[in-house]
Order: structure tokens, then sequence, then C-alpha cells
């Protein structure tokens, strides 16, 4: 029974990883030969940043991802969503309509800051607040 919920625990990380790699997929416009941006100047970074769909988007996935490795790995469930972040740019290369671009994973890193933030204090206020055994 422990290992059933120990899969389990990663089945919403995967069902929404796999749908947000799926949807940075699509698009109505067709498709091209692969092309990158690779400008990773302090404008695109500038611009990359105000993307918000970025960051919540990472929020939600870490919030998942630390939901599967558990409290004490951290670290691992911020690779995780990096690599998601990673993906999405990978998925959108042969699109038309989207334009993947290195500074777009400047969102993707404030969004896993973000959460991982947000966990490490839940955790760490839930630690102290808890009642003793």
């Amino acid at each position: 029974m422990r290992n059933i919920l120990s899969l389990a625990r990663w089945v919403p990380f995967i069902i929404i990883s796999v749908a947000s790699l799926w949807a940075s997929a699509r698009t109505t416009e067709g498709y091209r030969d692969p092309v990158f941006d690779w400008d990773i100047s302090w404008p695109a970074i500038a611009n990359a940043l105000t993307k918000m769909p970025h960051i919540s988007s990472m929020v939600l996935i870490f919030l998942l991802a630390a939901l599967a490795v558990g409290l004490g790995r951290l670290w691992l469930a911020a690779l995780l969503t990096f690599a998601v972040a990673i993906g999405w740019e990978v998925v959108q290369m042969p699109t038309i309509g989207n334009n993947p671009r290195l500074a777009d994973l400047a969102p993707d890193l404030v969004g896993i800051g973000i959460a991982w933030v947000i966990v490490a204090l839940g955790a760490m206020l839930w630690r102290r607040l808890r009642p003793a055994r």
C-alpha cells in the first residue's frame, strides 16, 4: 500500500507536466523548421519577465513536483520543474506562432524560486506550529 501511495504522489505532477508540454506544442498556424532564439540580453530577459503565465505555471508545477519528491528534496523538485520549462521551449521550436527563446527561462526560474521559498517557509512553519508528539 505504501508503494501505491508513493507512486500516486507523482500522478498530478506527470499529468500537469505532460499537459503543459502538449499545450506548448499546439499551434493553429502549422509547423516550420525548428528555430530557437539564443538572445540572453538584458532587454530580452526584461521582456520575458513580463510573462506572468510562465511564472504562475512554474509555481504550480513546482508545488506538484514537491508533492511528488517530498519536502526533503526540494532541489529535485526544482530540477524537475526546470526540465519542464526547457521542454516548453524545445516543443515550441517547430511551431509557427510560438517563439522559443533562451530568455524565456528567466521567468521560469523566478517562478521556481518563488515556489521554493513558499514551500520551504510553509514547511518550516508547519514544523514549528504543529503540536509536539
